[in-house]
């Protein structure tokens, strides 16, 4: 697998979709904004009386949701795997796709949850008691369950995260919610790509998006400049990994 193929790609991809037509883009920057920006306004808010309050608050939701669902919308056409970035027309059909994935990533993160409130909850619960009666070893097997909790939550979610990935792009081909649970077909297309090519290719790819994250948090601290830089940077994110991942998809054939 060309990997370094598989990047400059992602990075073109991406470059034309924000940079090629710049109502485009200004539009994605302008709905990462809203999705991510409303929720911390809450707190601005605060000061009004409750009738207003309340208005403001389930208008600051629905915009951060429904700007959410458009964005996850587009990525849902860009798994597609158009030859050109697709442009953000039917904003209804945009956000309708947008459930879809939404549907699809809580699914597949329900596993990673139970993990974490069983064993979760087992440990904070026997630290609560263990701290009543003081009880040392009692203490340190609550502090070992959740600690085992945390180390199989977390092998859970990469197992998951590498079925899920290529779930989502499996949805947005079929156009269907249930193709995307078709566990036995994605195992097939991952034993087709190769498994060690495949793996590889996640790690690039959680890589490159580590960097990324890293880099919108050192921005974050700059006054303007940071939020500036953090609405470019996360669409860029968005349409970077759904390309990648649409590209990865078809590096083999689709049982």
């Amino acid at each position: 697998m060309d990997y370094g193929g598989l990047l400059t790609d992602s990075v073109e991809f991406t470059r034309a979709a924000l940079t090629g037509d710049l109502r485009r883009g200004a539009a994605l920057v302008i709905l990462y904004a809203l999705a991510t920006s409303s929720l911390p306004a809450l707190p601005l808010v605060i000061p009004f009386d409750r009738v207003l309050r309340f208005a403001a608050i389930a208008i600051l939701v629905a915009v951060s949701l429904v700007a959410a669902l458009v964005l996850n919308g587009y990525a849902y056409r860009v798994y597609r795997h158009p030859r050109t970035p697709p442009d953000l027309d039917d904003p209804v059909g945009l956000a309708l796709a947008g459930v879809r994935l939404l549907v699809v990533s809580v699914a597949y993160l329900l596993p990673v949850l139970a993990v974490l409130l069983i064993f979760g909850g087992l440990g904070v619960t026997g630290i609560l008691a263990s701290g009543q009666s003081q009880d040392m070893a009692a203490l340190l097997s609550a502090l070992a369950t959740l600690g085992f909790g945390v180390l199989l939550a977390l092998i859970v979610w990469v197992v998951v995260g590498m079925i899920s990935s290529l779930a989502l792009v499996r949805c947005a081909r079929r156009d269907g919610i249930r193709e995307a649970f078709n566990v036995s077909a994605i195992l097939e297309h991952i034993g087709r790509i190769g498994w060690v090519n495949y793996i590889v290719a996640l790690f690039v790819l959680w890589i490159v998006l580590g960097i990324a994250y890293v880099a919108v948090g050192i921005f974050s601290g700059l006054p303007v400049i940071g939020w500036v830089a953090g609405i470019v940077i996360g669409p860029a994110i968005l349409i970077f990994a759904a390309r990648y991942l649409s590209l990865v998809y078809d590096s083999a054939p689709a049982p």
